[in-house]
């Protein structure tokens, strides 16, 4: 991040950023998801009443059904875009936790790479970001975490699958 940019957060944090206008972003991992599941719904009730309690107008909504080891997601684009269309006023970017935004680590901080140099302040219901360093440590421990998790839930998958298999289905 370039130095003004990161002054510019960093004076948002100081000020306990201050901000009242607050864009909701959920995500789910897939269209099937989307469709047959309430994830998408529930994320954003859920963000509502945060934001409500919080201050926050909330002034979009951006989704994804998409997988969270992908950075080029439609939703993401577009809230960046629309942010970048007021002329990188602050707001806040919520998300329902963070293996909503993203899913591995890498993911993790190129979107937040992003989402930052567009003046966006992150924010969940259940992490403060800051730029200390012991909060960037847990940061990227709960990023693992999801890596970690989304990896196991893919060989309890496969493990399941072959078990049907080998049970003749």
């Amino acid at each position: 991040m370039r130095a003004q940019e990161k002054s510019k957060y960093l004076i948002a944090q100081e000020q306990d950023h201050c901000l009242t206008e607050a864009i909701i972003y959920p995500r789910v991992s897939s269209k099937k998801q989307a469709k047959h599941g309430n994830g998408l719904q529930g994320q954003e009730t859920s963000l509502r009443e945060y934001a409500r309690y919080k201050g926050y107008d909330v002034i979009a909504v951006f989704q994804d059904d998409i997988s969270g080891s992908i950075v080029k997601r439609s939703g993401m684009d577009a809230l960046l875009a629309f942010v970048r269309s007021r002329k990188n006023d602050p707001v806040v970017v919520l998300f329902d936790d963070i293996s909503r935004l993203a899913r591995d680590v890498d993911t993790h901080r190129e979107l937040k790479r992003k989402i930052r140099a567009a003046n966006c302040w992150l924010e969940t219901p259940s992490f403060a970001f800051r730029d200390d360093a012991d909060s960037e440590l847990n940061e990227h421990l709960q990023a693992q975490f999801a890596e970690h998790m989304k990896r196991k839930n893919a060989e309890r998958t496969f493990h399941r699958m072959r078990a049907r298999l080998l049970n003749g289905y």
